[in-house]
C-alpha cells in the first residue's frame, strides 16, 4: 500500500501544482468534489456543472438487487427481497430528485430529497448489516447532504451528516474530505487534519485532500506567527510592555505593604508585651496573681469593648438630642412662617379691581392720575400710622446724638434718643465677639484614649452686632474659623495624630447645629490607632459645639 501523505511533507512545488491543476468536476463557487476510487459508474448518473462526479455511487444500468442475491429469502435486516428492493427503488428515485432539484439551484429542496432518501434507505442498514449496494446509496445520499448543508453554510449540520456517512463506512474518502472541509470553516483545524489524513492513507494520490490539507496548514501557521507578534509585543522590553511592568509595580507594592504591615504588628506586639509586663509588677507588687499575657489581652478587649460601647451610647444620646433641638427648631420656624404668610395674605392679595389697575394707569380719589402699582391707603390705615411726614431731629439734653444702645438700670435695653420710635438700632461688636470667640476655641481640650487640643486657631472672619427692632433685641453674628488639633497619648505625651478642622458657618441662625469638618490628616495615626483616634476626633466636635454655646451664652450676658 502507499505510504500515507503527511501535510508537513508537502512542499512549495507540490503546492504549485496542486493550484494549476484543473480538476474535474469542481462545483461552481468552491466546493470540491472528491474524485472515487471506482472507475466503473455510468456517466449518465452525473451531473454536468454544479454537483460534482461523485455526487451518486449507483449506476442506472447496475439496476436495483437485493441484499443477499437471492429472491426467496429475506435480507439481514428481516426485509423481504421484494420489500428492500421497494425501498433501494424509493431510495434511488429520491437521490435523482435531489439531484434534479441541485441542477435547478434549489439547495432546500435537494437536501430535503437526500434526507428522506437517507431515512428511507438507512432501514436496510440496521447495525450497519446492509450489503454493499444499500451502503453504497446510504452513502452516497449522506454525502450529498452533507455537501448541500456546507454550501449552505451549515457547518456543524455538515459535520454531523457527514460523520453519520463515516460510521457506515469509516475509510470513505468522499465522507472524511466533507467533514474535514466543514471542521475547517468552524476552527477544529486539529480534526480536520485527522481527517485528511485518514483519506489519504486510503488514497494517496487525491488532490482535494491535499489541497484542503495544505490550506489548513497555511491557516494554522498564519495564526501561530499572529501569536507570536501578540506575545511579542506584550512581553517586549522596548515595544511598550505593561505585563511585566505592571505585574512587577505591583508585587513591589504588595510587598512594601506587607512588609509595613507586619513592622506595625511587631510594634503593637512588643507595647502590648510592656504593658503586659508592668500590669504584673503592679499586681505582685499589691499581692495580686500576675496574670497570663493571654487573659491580659483578653481583659483588655473586654475593656474597649465595653468603652466603645460607651461612648458610642453617648454618641447615640448626643445625636438623638440634636435630632430633637433641629426638629424644635424647625416646627418653630414652620410656625413662625405660617403665622406671617397668614399676615401677609392678608395684605398681598389682589382684588379684582386690583388686577384690572395693574393693566395701566388710575386715578385717586383727590383726581390725580398714577400709576397702577400706586396704592391708596384707607382712613383706618392713616390712623394707624399716624403723621408720617419727616421731621427734624432735636438733640437730646447737651449730648450729642449717642451712637451706641442705651441700657436702663433695669437692664432692659433701651432705644437711643434720636430713636424713640424703636424701629431700627444697630450696635457693632465684632472686636469683642472676635476675641471670645478665639479665646473659648483656644481653651477647646479633650480626655479620652487620646488627648485631643486645639493648638492654634488659624483663621477667623466674620462680623457681629446688637440691634433693636420693635424694642426687641437680636444677636447677630456671622464667623468662620479654621483650628488645627493635635492628638497625644495621656501617659507619656506622644504625639499620636494632627489635623485642621474648619467651623465654616458660625451664625446665629444655625448655631445650635454647628457643622464641625475635618479636612484630613496632616499627621495620620497608625493602624491599630485610627479606630481610637476617630472616636477622639468624635469627642472634640462635641466639645467645640458646647463651647460655641458657650460663647454665644457670653454675648447675651455681656449685651
Amino acid at each position: 500500500m502507499t505510504t500515507p501523505m503527511d501535510c508537513d511533507n508537502i512542499t512549495d512545488d507540490t503546492l504549485a501544482a496542486v493550484e494549476q491543476m484543473d480538476l474535474k468536476g469542481d462545483v461552481e463557487g468552491g466546493d470540491v468534489g472528491v474524485p472515487s476510487k471506482t472507475s466503473n459508474e455510468n456517466e449518465n448518473d452525473h451531473f454536468d456543472g454544479d454537483l460534482p462526479p461523485d455526487s451518486e455511487d449507483i449506476s442506472e444500468d447496475e439496476g436495483v438487487r437485493s441484499s443477499t442475491g437471492s429472491s426467496d429469502s429475506e435480507n439481514d435486516s428481516g426485509t423481504s427481497p421484494d420489500a428492500a428492493e421497494d425501498v433501494l427503488l424509493e431510495g434511488t428515485m429520491l437521490k435523482d430528485e435531489g439531484n434534479g432539484h441541485f441542477k435547478n439551484g434549489d439547495l432546500d429542496k435537494a437536501a430535503r430529497a437526500y434526507r428522506r432518501g437517507a431515512n428511507v434507505v438507512k432501514k436496510l442498514n440496521k447495525q450497519n448489516s446492509g450489503d454493499d449496494q444499500v451502503k453504497s446509496l446510504l452513502m452516497a445520499l449522506q454525502t450529498n447532504l452533507s455537501m448541500i448543508c456546507f454550501k449552505q453554510q451549515k457547518y456543524k449540520m455538515s459535520v454531523e451528516v457527514a460523520s453519520k456517512a463515516i460510521q457506515v463506512d469509516a475509510t470513505n474518502v468522499k465522507a472524511l474530505y466533507r467533514r474535514a472541509a466543514a471542521r475547517r470553516k468552524i476552527g477544529d483545524h486539529e480534526e480536520a487534519r485527522a481527517d485528511l489524513k485518514t483519506a489519504l492513507q486510503q488514497d494517496p494520490s487525491n488532490i482535494p485532500c491535499k489541497k484542503e490539507l495544505l490550506s489548513i496548514k497555511k491557516e494554522l501557521e498564519t495564526h501561530r506567527d499572529s501569536q507570536k507578534k501578540a506575545l511579542a509585543k506584550a512581553f517586549s522590553s522596548s515595544g511598550g510592555s505593561f505585563l511585566y511592568v505592571d505585574k512587577e509595580a505591583d508585587d513591589k507594592k504588595k510587598a512594601e505593604e506587607e512588609q509595613r504591615r507586619k513592622k506595625e504588628e511587631q510594634e503593637l506586639y512588643k507595647k502590648r508585651k510592656h504593658e503586659w509586663e508592668d500590669e504584673c509588677v503592679k499586681r505582685m507588687a499589691n499581692n495580686e496573681p500576675a496574670v497570663s499575657f493571654e487573659d491580659w489581652e483578653k481583659e483588655q478587649n473586654s475593656a474597649d469593648e465595653k468603652r466603645r460601647k460607651k461612648e458610642e451610647k453617648k454618641r447615640k444620646e448626643v445625636e438623638k438630642r440634636r435630632k430633637a433641638e433641629e426638629k424644635a427648631r424647625r416646627d418653630a420656624m414652620k410656625k413662625n412662617q405660617s403665622n406671617d404668610a397668614e399676615s401677609d395674605s392678608e395684605d398681598d392679595a389682589l382684588t379684582e379691581s386690583e388686577l384690572a389697575m395693574m393693566r395701566g394707569y388710575k386715578k385717586t380719589k383727590d383726581g390725580r392720575t398714577t400709576s397702577y402699582f400706586t396704592r391708596e391707603l384707607s382712613e383706618d390705615e392713616k390712623q394707624k400710622l399716624g403723621d408720617i411726614a419727616p421731621k427734624k431731629l432735636e438733640p437730646s439734653g447737651s449730648s450729642n446724638v449717642p451712637t451706641r444702645l442705651s441700657t436702663s438700670t433695669d437692664g432692659i435695653s433701651r432705644p437711643s434718643a434720636w430713636n424713640k420710635a424703636g424701629t431700627w438700632e444697630e450696635k457693632d461688636t465684632t472686636s469683642w465677639c472676635n476675641s471670645q470667640l478665639r479665646s473659648r476655641l483656644e481653651d477647646v481640650t479633650v480626655t479620652s484614649k487620646y488627648n485631643v487640643e486645639i493648638l492654634s486657631v488659624e483663621e477667623l472672619t466674620g462680623d457681629a452686632s446688637v440691634a433693636i427692632a420693635g424694642g426687641k433685641k437680636r444677636y447677630i453674628f456671622d464667623f468662620h474659623a479654621k483650628l488645627k488639633y493635635e492628638l497625644t497619648k495621656p501617659d507619656t505625651g506622644e504625639k499620636v495624630a494632627s489635623g485642621i478642622l474648619r467651623l465654616p458657618d458660625i451664625c446665629s441662625t444655625s448655631h445650635e447645629e454647628l457643622e464641625v469638618i475635618y479636612d484630613g490628616w496632616t499627621k495620620k495615626p497608625s493602624t491599630h490607632m485610627e479606630k481610637h483616634a476617630l472616636v477622639s476626633r468624635n469627642e472634640l466636635s462635641e466639645v467645640i459645639r458646647a463651647q460655641i454655646k458657650n460663647w454665644v451664652q457670653d454675648f447675651n450676658e455681656q449685651y
